[in-house]
């Protein structure tokens, strides 16, 4: 069955520019980007990913082929054939695998803050040590044991964390945020279609961001040298005011 996703924002006149969101996120986790992009030059589409928001929520894996799909549904009720595609954490990932398997429709990617794995993290005091390498590992973990916590958790970040928009984790949301965790991010095949990406694209690093592992990214730039871009920008893996303004910008030079 094809599921299509509520597109939450549609405007401008310009070229098609999707934003993709991250895991526990919806489409407000772009509020601070919106602000800052010229509509002029982009038609910009922002949905809630499957699972997430007000979007369908069927009992199935979330795997990236899942979310890719709804995304392709979409697009083509929208009537839109071709599009430059930004995603977000998560929504990198997911825009990979659109790009991987539906090459025609995407022009261009942008990915923010992409958690690409290419094996499993070691076990032990190095985990530790080299934290970022299993973050989302051990947070898998943390989801294992404490499930009632994570979700309060997510609650307490939407209400008390202010720069931190869209972050939804509810009894609602629950079943996607874990199905996706385990089978969207802690999975390795995106890491592979990203070496073999035949469309311009370009990683976004933030300096501070603890749930990249930076050198899987420059791995893929050396492996795809033709193809892939490397950007750091100063902030971590949320989308702040502050880096609504950059991520803006660097969007911008992508419509042509």
């Amino acid at each position: 069955m094809k599921y299509t996703l509520p597109v939450k924002i549609d405007k401008g006149t310009g070229a098609p520019l999707v934003l993709l969101h991250g895991l526990g996120n919806n489409h407000k986790s772009w509020s601070y980007v919106l602000e800052h992009l010229d509509y002029k030059k982009w038609r910009v589409i922002v949905v809630d990913l499957l699972g997430f928001g007000d979007a369908p929520k069927p009992d199935v894996e979330y795997s990236p082929k899942d979310h890719s799909d709804a995304i392709i549904a979409t697009l083509d009720e929208l009537g839109i054939e071709q599009a430059v595609i930004a995603g977000h954490s998560m929504g990198s990932l997911i825009a990979i695998d659109l790009a991987a398997r539906h090459e025609s429709r995407v022009k261009r990617l942008a990915l923010l803050g992409a958690p690409l794995y290419k094996k499993k993290p070691r076990e032990g005091w190095w985990r530790k040590v080299m934290r970022a390498e299993g973050l989302y590992f051990a947070l898998f973990e943390v989801v294992k044991k404490n499930p009632d916590a994570v979700q309060a958790g997510g609650t307490i970040a939407d209400e008390l964390v202010p720069f931190i928009k869209g972050m939804e984790i509810t009894e609602e949301t629950w079943p996607a945020y874990k199905k996706s965790l385990e089978h969207t991010i802690m999975q390795y095949e995106t890491y592979k279609q990203a070496t073999k990406l035949t469309i311009p694209t370009l990683f976004v690093n933030g300096l501070f961001d603890l749930f990249i592992i930076r050198r899987n990214i420059h791995d893929v730039r050396r492996t795809n040298p033709r193809h892939v871009r490397i950007k750091r920008v100063l902030g971590p893996h949320e989308l702040t005011p502050r880096q609504g303004r950059t991520i803006a910008r660097m969007l911008s030079k992508l419509a042509k």
